[in-house]
């Protein structure tokens, strides 16, 4: 049984404009392969018969039709009549004849299709999801569908959801289960990948036998789906081929031309670098080593960089897989290694510029970022393009086949992203902890950040190592990272995540948001930090936490929900201009066996000189001005005037610590430094009352934590701790900044035994209703069905 193939669909140099915006951009056209290189790759590629599909030309096709096995096709680009959406057919076999008839029906779907019917040209649905330029209305589609013969249902350009998606949906828009008629093309553009998508027949004797099986239904659509790394490397292809004169008018040494010329320009042989090219390779290191003073300028470090590529594929020993398939994932790496290594010496550059006030200079770096983002840019238009194929299959399947609507949602599979992960502050905790239940509970969540030192905590965690990081101003125990965009959006893609956390809004979160609009995957927003407040604290300055609330602001607006820890802040949210339909309180929780009165220990109290029979204050967490901590040193002061056994034990570390031992060493008060697992557990359970002073905090987790382990709470009445305890029977609350207040309140504990022993028991009772497992199953919950997806 003789098996016969063809690639039903492909581009040559006569495809004029481009459906792609990058391209249109540039002015370039959709194509430059030559038809002769088409014909020779297709046929080494074992395809039987060979033809070319330019966009309402037949140019390419006639130049090798009188070749053994080529014949004469089109892509004809219609319209719909009324709203002149755009519509793809693939006619085959045709002649020069039938393609001047057409031209004048090119205006009207109906009208070409009466034509095409009534000479009957075999004919197919390209790219069904995929309308350029356009977007096609679920009635318009299947009026479409319903009056066309075949459908392309494996394009080589196209994701493997839209192609797989195009049976089912054409079946039921035909109501025929059994229909088959069905092809598939490559929709090559640059000349590398024709072949590796096509059509193929059983015992077709002939061009018209293989044709009229087709027709019949007999077709087998085999080969490869594509991905936007693909679709994204055809545009780097087809605007190196429209620049290439440009680019080598520059001096660009000889052997990094060649280098990209074997990227981009497919050819059938395989130059390899001559000795003047690995001559002219070192005079340009040398010259390079001989520059001695000034910071190099971009043209400077994009030719190192392309030297290096040349380096690293020239002077090899042969090359053989740059022929072979892969060409496109390793384009990806080069030009990711390439853009990561830009954006790193000119984000440095701006960093440092700023740091020493030379804020001219500073703008000039930043707009020396502005072309490397723009050689990124065809990777995430490729990524748009998938996220609008997606939309479009949703927005069909949900009309014609239920069943398939319902599959393509993966809401149970998710990703959460965050620029803080193993740091001493609720928001890692927190993180942390779901993690450890996901695992648990075989739910498939991912964590991702971006550091430079491991990571190791249970869970599927996934850290890319940072392009640069830098400490935060006035805050350089605190480390941003900037994250390889590409790498995690494309880590995000494969996935296929069906929802999206986002901690915090900073490099990370930035790049999460970022993935989030352009794979349409529905992002929630958690509110972990009051920043303005926080800001204000650090830096002292008014005008950067007026800054910080409207970044903030910006940044959750545009999220899909917003995940609030506390209803004060919702308030606080509301006020900042973010509805409050789309919120939702984050549910939160304590681990109860960790956290107990069973822990309690003399021994740890004895551990830092302390005396077990005092009244023990007790504050865990990060030992940093925005948590009100000058308000706590200076009501203990009062407070142990007062009563003199009380004594004061601060856990934690932070930039604040050297100011508050130089306060209050030797005064009854103790420093702990960082506790974990086992000995913050008997830290929690030997103390007497927490006291929480933060105004600042969303929720306190701690407050929580010290309440599991039987302890009063003291807390503020501004920010989200004061909603975690009951006024009066877990705790008390007192006026924020004011540290008379405070030591008013802690005393009234302390020097009230009942009172205290009453908030033990209640607040343990309170917090063994407030578990991790519970938390967890709460955020699970909520799911993209009840998000008010924004619209951008």
């Amino acid at each position: 049984m003789a098996i016969i193939s063809c690639d039903l669909h492909v581009h040559s140099k006569y495809s004029k404009e481009s459906g792609r915006w990058v391209l249109r951009s540039l002015k370039a056209p959709e194509s430059f392969t030559p038809p002769e290189l088409i014909y020779e790759l297709a046929r080494k590629r074992g395809m039987d018969y060979v033809t070319i599909t330019d966009i309402n030309t037949i140019e390419g096709a006639l130049s090798i039709s009188h070749l053994p096995g080529a014949f004469i096709s089109e892509e004809i680009r219609t319209f719909l009549p009324g709203t002149r959406t755009s519509v793809h057919i693939l006619a085959f076999n045709i002649t020069q004849q039938q393609h001047e008839e057409m031209i004048p029906f090119r205006d009207s779907f109906p009208s070409l299709m009466d034509y095409i019917e009534d000479k009957g040209i075999i004919h197919s649905l390209a790219h069904p999801f995929y309308f350029p330029g356009t977007e096609l209305k679920r009635d318009e589609f299947i009026s479409v569908v319903k009056r066309i013969g075949l459908v392309e249902s494996l394009n080589g350009t196209r994701s493997r959801l839209e192609n797989e998606s195009a049976v089912p949906i054409v079946r039921s828009i035909k109501s025929n289960p059994e229909f088959t008629g069905f092809t598939g093309g490559s929709d090559d553009h640059c000349g590398r990948f024709m072949g590796l998508t096509y059509t193929q027949v059983s015992d077709a004797e002939n061009l018209d036998d293989y044709l009229n099986l087709i027709n019949n239904g007999e077709g087998r659509p085999r080969g490869e789906h594509g991905n936007a790394i693909r679709s994204a490397y055809s545009v780097y292809s087809i605007a190196y081929s429209f620049y290439r004169d440009r680019l080598t008018a520059k001096k660009v040494p000889a052997i990094a031309t060649m280098a990209a010329d074997r990227f981009f320009r497919p050819s059938m042989s395989s130059v390899e670098p001559t000795v003047w090219h690995k001559a002219d390779f070192l005079f340009n290191q040398l010259i390079k080593k001989a520059r001695k003073s000034g910071e190099p300028g971009f043209e400077t470090i994009f030719a190192d960089q392309l030297i290096e590529i040349g380096k690293d594929l020239n002077l090899r020993s042969g090359s053989p897989e740059l022929e072979a398939e892969g060409i496109d994932e390793r384009t990806f790496e080069i030009l990711n290694r390439l853009s990561n290594r830009l954006f790193q010496h000119y984000s440095s550059l701006l960093v440092k510029r700023i740091s020493d006030g030379r804020l001219l200079d500073a703008l000039e770096a930043f707009t020396a970022l502005i072309p490397v983002i723009l050689l990124n840019i065809p990777y995430p238009m490729a990524y748009l393009s998938r996220k609008k194929g997606r939309e479009a299959v949703e927005s069909i399947a949900s009309e014609v086949s239920p069943e398939l609507s319902g599959s393509l949602k993966n809401p149970d599979r998710r990703v959460w992203f965050t620029d803080t992960i193993d740091d001493l502050n609720g928001v890692s905790r927190t993180i942390q902890k779901c993690s450890r239940l996901a695992m648990d509970r075989e739910k498939q969540l991912a964590i991702i950040a971006s550091q430079s030192r491991p990571l190791s905590f249970p869970g599927w965690v996934v850290n890319f190592p940072p392009i640069r990081e830098f400490p935060v101003p006035d805050y350089h125990s605190k480390l941003l990272s900037i994250p390889p965009f590409l790498e995690v959006l494309r880590f995000v893609e494969n996935e296929n995540f069906g929802m999206m956390y986002i901690s915090t809004p900073g490099p990370v979160g930035f790049t999460a948001l970022g993935i989030s609009r352009i794979l349409g995957i529905p992002a929630a927003g958690i509110y972990h930090t009051d920043y303005p407040r926080h800001v204000n604290h650090i830096v002292q300055d008014g005008k950067m936490g007026e800054f910080a609330g409207t970044a903030a602001a910006w940044f959750y607006s545009n999220l899909d929900v917003v995940l609030v820890p506390s209803r004060y802040y919702m308030d606080d949210l509301e006020k900042m201009g973010i509805s409050r339909d789309r919120m939702k309180l984050f549910p939160r929780g304590t681990d109860c066996n960790l956290f107990s009165p069973d822990w309690k220990s003399d021994e740890f109290i004895l551990r830092f000189g302390g005396n077990p029979e005092s009244m023990k204050l007790f504050y865990a967490g990060r030992i940093s001005r925005e948590k009100d901590l000058d308000v706590l040193a200076k009501a203990f002061v009062i407070a142990r005037s007062a009563m003199p056994e009380i004594e004061l034990y601060l856990a934690g570390d932070g930039p604040y610590l050297g100011d508050l031992v130089n306060q209050l060493s030797g005064k009854g008060c103790y420093f702990c430094g960082v506790l974990h697992e086992d000995d913050l557990s008997r830290a929690y359970a030997s103390c007497d009352i927490f006291v929480f002073p933060s105004s600042t905090d969303t929720y306190g987790n701690s407050v929580l934590e010290a309440q599991a382990s039987g302890l009063p709470a003291v807390v503020s009445d501004m920010g989200g701790p004061q909603e975690i305890i009951e006024p009066g029977k877990t705790g008390l609350i007192f006026s924020s900044h004011d540290p008379e207040s405070l030591a008013k309140t802690i005393l009234k504990v302390a020097q009230n035994k009942v009172l205290r022993n009453s908030m033990s028991r209640n607040a343990r009772i309170m917090a063994t209703e407030r578990t991790w497992e519970k938390a967890f199953d709460e955020l699970w919950s909520i799911s993209p069905d009840d998000f008010k997806r924004v619209k951008l």
